[in-house]
């Protein structure tokens, strides 16, 4: 596995940094995207109600939980001038957005999915944020075309291949959704372990200012 990452590294240009966000982004927003897809379909096994509209809400809650962080969250990691901060505000962004998905076979009313949307655009904002600035600030200079085009290709692979196997296992019916949703929230919360590789990698990180 390692030879493989190193070869992965030096055939690209891309450094250690770059790949460890890479890798999370998949396992947080690709997974998010997949599931999101499958909402509608997983709620209307839950209840018996106009799934369209609570879904429309439960988008819209997501969506103010970032409006609602987002800015403090960047105005605060501004305040210290290395990375740790972001890293670690990364890592709780990665496991607050994976913990709702281990709640959602449990959802019995609509309050209840509104509070996980809530809860997952919170972790949301605290990923976005800090990735966005690792990202740029590790970026190798004159090759940052490169490498967002590399990102993008990775996530869009990684959501063919998750989007395959997610289809077919929830398609096989009610338990076999929440067997999607579960694993999507353990595995978002796992991801959380590429951000902290990054305090162990070797190539030092830059100063994000």
């Amino acid at each position: 596995m390692e030879h493989t990452k190193r070869l992965f590294l030096e055939s690209t240009g891309i450094n250690k940094v770059i790949f460890y966000l890479t890798i999370s982004d998949i396992f947080t927003w690709g997974i998010y995207l997949v599931v999101t897809a499958f909402t509608g379909l997983f709620l209307q096994t839950k209840l018996n109600m106009d799934i369209v509209e609570i879904v429309g809400i439960g988008t819209a809650v997501f969506y103010f939980a970032r409006v609602m962080f987002q800015i403090p969250v960047g105005w605060l990691t501004d305040r210290v001038r290395t990375d740790r901060d972001e890293i670690t505000l990364l890592i709780i962004g990665n496991i607050l957005m994976g913990i709702p998905y281990l709640l959602y076979p449990s959802i019995s009313s609509p309050a209840a999915f509104y509070l996980l949307q809530f809860m997952i655009g919170v972790g949301g904002s605290l990923n976005l944020v800090n990735w966005r600035k690792l990202f740029a600030a590790n970026l190798n200079d004159g090759s940052s075309g490169k490498a967002y085009a590399i990102y993008d290709t990775m996530m869009s692979l990684a959501m063919v291949f998750l989007g395959f196997v997610g289809g077919q296992i929830a398609g096989l019916g009610e338990s076999s959704f929440n067997l999607v949703v579960s694993a999507a929230g353990v595995l978002m919360i796992v991801s959380g372990i590429w951000p902290l590789l990054i305090f162990l990698s070797n190539r030092k990180s830059k100063i994000v200012l």
